[in-house]
């Protein structure tokens, strides 16, 4: 059974650099373990390991990039010379690692710039549903419901011609950031992101300052259980959805439906649209 609650966020924004926020654990309240120092050069990655569930931090995401593969795994990959600490908070207990990153390997700048953020997950075993992990270490059940996403796009190309705008074409970072995004709206339904960064740099690099980005603008929405009910509501807002629906500038889209299981079971849908120029 699909639980229905409804609601509606958005946003639309010019790139600006925005630094990461990163809450501050009582050091007073938890035992703090130092890992092992590890050294990797740019372009190249190392895993990082943990028992138990965590939730996981990176203090410098310009000198890597931190993928949460799962609730006790972590991937650190080297963006350019520097040093940071990855952090992963198993209940009570803190582990620290020093990660530093040497030089600039052959191609690591290609690398950096184009290695966009993606959704780490594990399916479940006997079920249509995933286990996706954010890289706050928050973790979230479900599954994508892409007929539901490809409805909306169609939905969104209708409305922009009989509005006088152009066609959005799919953009494959955009989807990708859609489906991310989805699934930190699970989290925190907010266009700041649950690591504390602005909702466009889903769809870009720290190495670039997020100047890569392709996250130009950003309508949310949960609760609804179609698209005709979801493209009303953005339409009938006074919050500016529809404005964003047939911007002139935005010329591409990206669109994600994930269903998330409820803790009574229920699914609720959540919906991240993505504009780009």
């Amino acid at each position: 059974m699909k639980r229905i609650y409804k609601k509606l966020l958005l946003i639309t924004a010019l790139l600006v650099a925005v630094g990461m926020m990163l809450g501050a654990a009582n050091a007073a309240q938890a035992k703090t373990k130092n890992l092992k120092t590890k050294t990797i050069k740019a372009g190249k990655s190392v895993n990082l390991k943990v028992k138990g569930k965590a939730a996981w931090a990176i203090s410098n995401s310009k000198v890597a990039r931190m993928t949460v593969l799962s609730a006790s795994k972590a991937k650190v990959t080297g963006l350019q010379k520097g040093t940071t600490k990855i952090t992963a908070k198993v209940g009570s207990t803190k582990y620290k690692a020093t990660i530093k990153v040497k030089g600039s390997a052959k191609g690591a700048k290609n690398e950096s710039s184009n290695a966009v953020e993606s959704l780490s997950s594990s399916p479940i075993a006997g079920s249509i549903d995933s286990a996706f992990y954010l890289n706050t270490g928050a973790e979230v059940i479900g599954h994508f419901d892409d007929a539901y996403a490809n409805d909306i796009v169609a939905r969104t190309n209708s409305y922009r011609s009989s509005n006088g705008a152009g066609s959005l074409a799919g953009n494959a970072v955009l989807t990708e950031a859609a489906r991310t995004r989805a699934a930190e709206a699970a989290v925190l339904f907010s266009h700041t992101r649950p690591n504390g960064q602005s909702y466009y740099t889903v769809g870009g690099t720290a190495a670039q300052g997020y100047k890569d980005s392709a996250v130009y603008g950003e309508n949310l929405a949960y609760g609804y259980s179609n698209a005709g009910e979801t493209m009303d509501a953005w339409i009938a807002s006074t919050q500016g959805h529809r404005e964003n629906l047939v911007r002139d500038t935005f010329t591409s889209i990206g669109v994600a439906v994930l269903w998330v299981k409820q803790s009574d079971g229920t699914y609720l849908a959540y919906i991240a649209q993505e504009f780009g120029s």
